[in-house]
């Protein structure tokens, strides 16, 4: 229920912001895009995760339909972080996004190839194969994390 009321918070963000995908003309409104973005991307691994750990039932369509969203929400973070400004606000990115950008880049874009592998993967439903692509998409978020998000 707690997944379920931060998904429906953050569609709701992210459907307010969904305009400014390719007219980010201020660095706050780019800020909110990807932070609800993010907030999404978490949401939809948050609900695989606990799938995964048995905390919640098993259910093949909902993982993979979890799985493909998070693929696609993988891809809308980047186009925010070029915004001028968008380094400045108070935010959890740390200024190492911006100073070893292309690293940044590299590790958001291997994300987008992890979920995109993972999505396949759970449209074919074997579990084991789910939970090694799972492992992958995490071990990048936690990685990512690590350098270049405040705590």
């Amino acid at each position: 229920m707690k997944t379920l009321k931060a998904l429906v918070i953050a569609s709701t963000l992210l459907a307010s912001t969904s305009v400014l995908a390719h007219t980010f003309n201020e660095a706050d409104k780019a800020i909110k895009y990807r932070q609800a973005a993010f907030t999404m991307i978490a949401g939809n691994v948050s609900e695989m995760g606990e799938m995964l750990k048995g905390k919640t039932d098993w259910n093949d369509a909902i993982f993979a339909k979890r799985a493909n969203q998070l693929s696609e929400l993988s891809l809308m973070p980047l186009e925010a972080f070029y915004v001028e400004g968008s380094d400045k606000s108070k935010t959890n990115a740390l200024p190492k996004v911006w100073t070893n950008f292309p690293d940044f880049k590299a590790r958001l874009t291997q994300f987008q190839k992890d979920t995109s592998s993972l999505a396949s993967i759970a449209d074919k439903g074997d579990k084991a194969a789910i939970r090694k692509a799972f492992g992958k998409v995490v071990k990048n978020c936690k990685a990512c994390h690590s350098d270049y998000k405040a705590k």
